[in-house]
């Protein structure tokens, strides 16, 4: 596929119910590693899968604006007013609400989280107080990604966006060699931006290259092949506690799941598959992923309400199982229903129609 050709699904890729249901089986896995096995990778791989479909949905949505506008301060503001719209007012809504029952002051680095410095805030704290903003390092990662990638695709024309991307993903392959040729890898050390950019860099040459990973002989030895070899990996960890060895395992967790998870993003967005399109975009898959923003955001909050609730009517200590699943994610998701519907949609309604009102305006 050439670079210089788009997607044809590039400006709907958002709207894709197979999409959303590759949202939500991501927050399954966030939901499975926090509330049962807080040692299984499920949690890693759904955070990486959310980088790489946002990288993935944004570049499309930045390379249709740049050839309907070009590079222009009005396109640069309507890209940041959409997502601005589509992400703070719960964010903010939460840390603030936190703050205001003394769950998160300022010694707990609140101007930091209130910045979508978070990652920095943990990274430099080695450790995770307060627990329940640990989850927003990832929400900060990916908008520090949003202040740079708009101004690169805006400027660029789509071969150099390809290889700025593949370039984000040569930095996160050199600062995982750093460490393993400096021996340092302390657990916080992937919370710093340049570590997540490959898969942010994926998800970008997956917009430019979906009809390559969408090809059906390909996807099948790859998509066979590093499932595999990410097992054999996993089976490593156990036999050696060397750091250096341990960076390397690592490296190989973080990296290997990148492209079958980028071919299983093409392939949906390019409906070559019905059968996976009819499993992904099954009602209730869809929309536990439409609202999956709203259950990763609450889903720390709503675990520390459950423990009070839990134990101060029930007299019963909630520890990690599947009780702390139900009992957790069961009013998650009815919360994030409730805020979907009550806040975010109405938000971004408000949003879309101040825009076209805008539109109409200049062309009248």
């Amino acid at each position: 596929m050439t670079i210089g050709r788009r997607n044809g699904w590039g400006m709907e890729a958002d709207r894709i119910r197979g999409l959303d249901g590759i949202r939500a089986f991501a927050i399954l896995g966030v939901f499975y590693t926090h509330f049962v096995d807080e040692n299984s990778l499920l949690g890693d791989l759904a955070v990486r899968t959310f980088f790489i479909l946002s990288a993935f949905l944004i570049t499309g949505k930045l390379v249709a604006l740049r050839d309907a506008e070009g590079f222009t301060f009005a396109a640069l503001r309507s890209f940041y007013a959409r997502r601005a719209l589509r992400l703070l007012p719960t964010y903010y809504a939460m840390v603030l609400a936190l703050a205001a029952i003394g769950l998160v002051t300022i010694r707990d680095g609140l101007f930091y989280h209130l910045a979508f410095l978070s990652n920095v805030w943990f990274a430099m704290a080695m450790n995770w107080n307060p627990w329940v903003l640990a989850h927003t390092w990832t929400l900060s990662v990916e908008w520090q990604f949003y202040l740079i990638w708009p101004l690169v695709v805006l400027n660029c024309a789509n071969r150099s966006v390809a290889l700025a991307a593949a370039g984000a993903i040569a930095i996160a392959l050199a600062f995982w060699l750093g460490c393993y040729v400096a021996g340092y890898y302390p657990d916080n050390v992937v919370l710093w931006s340049p570590f997540s950019l490959d898969a942010f860099g994926m998800g970008a040459l997956t917009f430019f290259y979906s009809g390559v990973l969408a090809r059906t002989l390909r996807t099948r030895l790859i998509a066979a092949l590093l499932p595999a070899a990410l097992w054999s990996a996993l089976q490593l960890v156990e036999t050696d506690g060397r750091p250096p060895f341990l960076v390397v395992v690592d490296f190989l967790l973080q990296i290997l799941p990148l492209l079958p998870m980028a071919i299983l993003i093409a392939i949906t967005a390019s409906g070559t598959s019905p059968i996976l399109n009819r499993i992904l975009g099954a009602r209730p898959l869809a929309y536990l992923g439409r609202i999956s923003y709203g259950c990763y955001l609450y889903h720390f909050p709503m675990l520390w309400l459950m423990m009070h609730i839990m134990w101060q009517v029930f007299d019963y200590p909630l520890k990690r199982g599947i009780i702390e699943l139900v009992v957790v994610a069961i009013p998650t998701i009815a919360f994030s229903a409730l805020s979907w519907k009550f806040m975010e949609r109405p938000i971004q309604k408000w949003g879309a129609d101040r825009q076209k009102a805008a539109q109409a305006k200049i062309t009248a």
